[in-house]
């Protein structure tokens, strides 16, 4: 698999502000239905035939139903966010986790909730599918399967200048912000706790809802940086516009995103990656990647719940 360091190209979505994403989030509420704008510029979904070879492999209920359900978290651009329409979820996995069910005959329901029910969801069956930039750890794959389709690391950004000299290795007595739940919320937790074992002064972490209301935050100076995945770092770099964010350090811990199963579902997954990697044959995955400007975060091939221990 190929682990990116960097994004060489800009996300193709500048007509989708930062405000106007962070304005819907803000009327979202509890339901996770944030993230839109007034105006989308999301690149065209690819045009993808059944392949009756890999539609075979999918368990017959599913396959008689035609449909999955699948519970997201639609307020993290560029991965998944709420089109104008308040309705549509958009974005890089999207278009991905739909070309690959389309190869298995499949259509996909996308069902807008909060972050930490979608394991849940998966787990007790409300959804068939989990997909919201869920980065794949041995820990979630104890809940439910995991398929691995794309990679990315963590990347820090503050206000231009850094002007708190944020140290992402030091940054202890800072004020961080970041979305609850996610691997950078225990990241930023396990520094602060590091920052009062060494006798420093613990981190001020203030943990939203969404990563654009997170965002928000450092914009305004009301927290001095903030942690996310190297795509939706960079999103947020490119939406502010020039001169307001930068990055601080490097990338790091670079890991897979993973589509979700229920655990006992083992024949649903193993369909799923035999899709996606009929979509890294053909090319459409490699299409759909340098139409939203994250090619670098291609893998070679896909997998049901891979090592992933240091």
């Amino acid at each position: 698999m190929a682990l990116h360091k960097s994004l060489p190209t800009p996300f193709a979505l500048g007509a989708l502000s930062l405000a106007g994403v962070l304005a819907l989030t803000a009327c979202g509420g509890g339901d996770g239905g944030g993230g839109g704008a007034e105006e989308s510029a999301a690149p065209e979904a690819p045009s993808v035939e059944v392949d009756e070879e890999l539609a075979a492999l999918v368990p017959a209920d599913v396959a008689e139903a035609g449909t999955v359900t699948i519970g997201v978290e639609a307020s993290y651009p560029p991965g998944e966010y709420l089109d104008a329409d308040g309705e549509t979820v958009l974005g890089f996995n999207v278009d991905l986790v739909n070309a690959a069910l389309a190869k298995l005959g499949l259509e996909a329901t996308w069902e807008p909730t909060a972050f930490d029910s979608i394991i849940i969801g998966v787990d007790t069956g409300t959804y068939d599918l989990g997909s919201s930039s869920f980065t794949v750890t041995e820990e979630r794959m104890e809940q439910v399967n995991m398929i691995s389709y794309f990679s990315s690391g963590t990347q820090w950004f503050a206000q231009a200048g850094n002007p708190q000299d944020v140290d992402p290795d030091n940054a202890c007595g800072m004020r961080i912000a970041v979305q609850s739940n996610t691997t950078h919320d225990t990241d930023i937790e396990e520094r602060s706790a590091a920052c009062v074992d060494a006798g420093e002064e613990a981190i001020t972490i203030q943990k939203f809802e969404s990563q654009p209301l997170a965002t928000e935050t450092v914009v305004s100076g009301v927290n001095d940086a903030s942690l996310a995945d190297m795509p939706t770092s960079a999103y947020a770099l490119e939406q502010t516009g020039e001169g307001v964010l930068e990055f601080i350090g490097e990338q790091y811990n670079a890991a897979p995103y993973g589509i979700l199963t229920n655990k006992e579902d083992t024949e649903l997954a193993e369909a799923v990656a035999a899709a996606f990697n009929a979509l890294i044959e053909d090319g459409t995955y490699a299409e759909v990647l340098g139409e939203w400007g994250v090619d670098a975060g291609g893998m070679e091939s896909a997998e049901v719940n891979p090592d992933v221990a240091e």
